[in-house]
């Protein structure tokens, strides 16, 4: 049973609930300041997308969508997805496919080629959710390394 979920854009006055969604489901820690520290740096750059799903006006999704360019791959911008996510009381009801049809609009709005994402290796539920939406495990390995860690 899909339920009805409108999707715009975050805005600050309801910041608050995307962080409490966000760091609730991803069990990380950053400061709330932060978050609106970074928020008021990135909200005018139209190459950012801080997208939520609202139902009955709470916030039960949620996406970071960035456009970027890359010089040699010509002028149509790749997207990277970031922090996807769906109130635990509102999973297997359609809410991540009808955030992707949001994704994808607004990847066919700004002509984007690619959608990036990654996701753990262990969650098999969301591999299988990807995959049924076209997302396939690329040939190429992703190599992260973790700056902040070297801070301490």
């Amino acid at each position: 049973m899909d339920i009805d979920v409108t999707f715009g854009q975050l805005r600050e006055e309801v910041l608050r609930e995307a962080f409490e969604l966000c760091t609730g489901i991803f069990g990380e820690y950053v400061s709330f300041e932060n978050v609106c520290e970074t928020y008021r740096l990135c909200k005018d750059d139209s190459n950012y997308h801080f997208i939520v799903g609202k139902h009955d006006g709470k916030i039960i999704a949620y996406a970071t969508m960035v456009l970027s360019y890359n010089l040699f791959d010509g002028t149509y911008p790749i997207a990277t997805l970031w922090y996807i996510c769906v109130h635990e009381d509102y999973r297997r009801q359609g809410v991540a496919r009808a955030l992707f049809r949001e994704i994808d609009r607004i990847a066919d709005e700004n002509s984007v080629e690619i959608i990036m994402l990654t996701c753990e290796k262990g969650n098999a539920q969301a591999h299988k959710l990807y995959r049924s939406l076209g997302f396939s495990e690329d040939t190429e390995t992703l190599f992260l390394k973790n700056i902040y860690e070297q801070w301490d």
